[in-house]
């Protein structure tokens, strides 16, 4: 009942879509902030400046109006300019054509043990290309968490089940789970190209770690088995798996 529509904020739709929405309703609000301070300041609507709370001319800054009595004014027909109706209420939809595809390259260091088929990450490093970055703290989280997501696939999580078909991994004291301990220090770089498909030229970066991080990982352990003639091991390569293909290999 709030909304009038909403899918979610799946698929990297957060800023791409909801972002580009945001940003049309509030040059529609700023739009309208500026004809009403214009009128109260009784100057051009070109020489309005919104800044800090306030409205003021930028050819005499002393004449100032702070946003709540704009607010006000929105509301209060007389203090209107001809021709605008009451109120603060803006609706924004966006709707993309095409997708901005994010870019991103990742390439991990391995170390297997031949004795155990433990497998320890050495390093790992990422690039991506997501457009205009809007919150970095938190893009920065998103890729951790997304390498991490990803790393789990190519090396632990996987469910099984007993010949009945019944799961066997159907809690989390049996499915495993990547852990701090199992994970080194990223390196990670930004690139920004802003997207001309989007109004904030942003992309989607939730996504793109998450694939690129288990082919990097899958592609680091079979080139370092390729020596010992282990050409395929399917996901997850679990110690076990990785264990018993050298031994198969190197009885």
């Amino acid at each position: 009942d709030i909304l009038p529509a909403g899918g979610g904020t799946g698929a990297s739709r957060g800023m791409i879509a909801g972002g580009t929405s945001l940003q049309l309703v509030l040059e529609d609000a700023q739009e309208k902030l500026t004809a009403i301070a214009a009128h109260l300041l009784d100057c051009l609507q070109g020489d309005v400046v919104l800044q800090d709370g306030s409205a003021f001319n930028r050819n005499d800054p002393e004449q100032t109006v702070l946003f709540a009595r704009l607010a006000q004014a929105a509301h209060t027909e007389e203090l209107l300019p001809p021709g605008q109706e009451p109120g603060l209420d803006f609706i924004g939809s966006n709707t993309l054509g095409k997708s901005p595809y994010a870019f991103g390259a990742h390439v991990a260091v391995v170390e297997v043990s031949r004795e155990t088929g433990a497998i320890k990450i050495l390093k790992y490093v990422g690039i991506h290309d997501s457009g205009t970055i809007v919150n970095p703290m938190l893009a920065e989280g998103q890729v951790h968490g997304a390498v991490v997501q990803g790393i789990g696939q190519a090396l632990f999580e996987g469910m099984v089940y007993d010949p009945d078909g019944q799961p066997l991994s159907g809690s989390l004291m049996d499915y495993a789970l990547p852990r701090a301990d199992n994970m080194p220090s990223f390196t990670f770089e930004t690139m920004e190209t802003p997207s001309p498909i989007t109004g904030l030229g942003v992309k989607g970066i939730g996504e793109l770690p998450t694939l690129a991080a288990p082919a990097a990982i899958a592609n680091a352990v079979m080139d370092a088995l390729s020596q010992t003639g282990v050409r395929h091991i399917d996901t997850p390569l679990t110690t076990e798996k990785v264990w018993r293909a050298l031994h198969g290999s190197n009885p």
